[in-house]
């Protein structure tokens, strides 16, 4: 009967198995963001606003291991009515169609449409950084100039390779071809091959500062930077004055202020 009312199917039927179709799987989707906007609805008016609720949150897979997941327990525990589900995917998701209430993104173009807000949680810089072992080796480069004679572990992202690095100082915008014996598209590995001394690395500065502070690496080229990265949480208009989106964005962004004078590299 509803897929008579719909004029589709949402489920393929054979004498042995059901499958829900593209159809089905968008019109459920639907249906839980609406459910969820009245559960959220109903718990704003609960025991004076207080946030209780289902939060759908996905953001990248390295920014959301270090920097999400950490601050969930105490976004928790300030909040025992709040329920997180959180989805560590590197691509872009549609927040209507995937039934996502919050979208943690960074270095991505934010999206241009009043459906969405944008709000900014934190900024960071990428530095580049190599090993002791690998300085004396080859040398320490000391301008974008001399990174071509260098190895350098390059980025696999999803629109490309990064095989050039850009800097600007004052004002100046220099760009340096790498020279790259290990490509990969997780980060966490760059981290481990410029720790091993596989040669130099572009990396978050948040990333490597427990390596920076503890001599497992040196940020080089300093003066040169990189274009400033910044993180915000996307979410659509009208979740915007729900207690739930604003819990979990004011926790953020009260977290990442405090760790801001903290948790940068030392350049060591």
């Amino acid at each position: 009967a509803l897929e008579e009312s719909l004029g589709g199917p949402l489920v393929l039927r054979t004498t042995r198995t059901l499958t829900v179709t593209e159809g089905g799987r968008r019109y459920y989707e639907h249906c839980l963001r609406v459910l969820r906007e009245v559960e959220a609805a109903q718990g704003s008016l609960r025991a004076g606003q207080t946030v209780s609720g289902l939060l759908t949150v996905t953001t990248a897979v390295t920014f959301g291991l270090a920097r999400v997941s950490p601050h969930l327990p105490a976004l928790l525990a300030a909040h025992p009515g709040l329920r997180v589900d959180l989805r560590l995917e590197d691509r872009l998701v549609d927040l209507v169609t995937e039934g996502v209430d919050i979208a943690i993104r960074g270095g991505s173009p934010l999206p241009d449409s009043t459906s969405l807000i944008a709000r900014p949680l934190t900024t960071y810089q990428r530095v580049v950084v190599a090993s002791p072992a690998y300085l004396r080796r080859c040398g320490t480069p000391t301008t974008p100039a001399d990174l071509p004679r260098h190895d350098a572990l390059a980025h696999l992202g999803a629109s490309g390779t990064a095989d050039r690095w850009h800097f600007t100082k004052d004002g100046v915008e220099s760009v340096a071809e790498l020279r790259s014996p290990l490509r990969t598209n997780a980060v966490y590995a760059l981290r481990d091959g410029a720790v091993a001394g596989l040669g130099l690395a572009l990396l978050p500065d948040w990333l490597v500062a427990a390596d920076v502070a503890a001599g497992r690496l040196k940020i080089l080229l300093r003066g040169f930077a990189t274009r400033p990265t910044v993180i915000s949480a996307v979410h659509r208009t009208e979740l915007r004055g729900g207690q739930c989106i604003k819990a979990f964005i004011d926790h953020f962004v009260r977290t990442y202020e405090r760790e801001a004078a903290t948790q940068r590299p030392s350049g060591r």
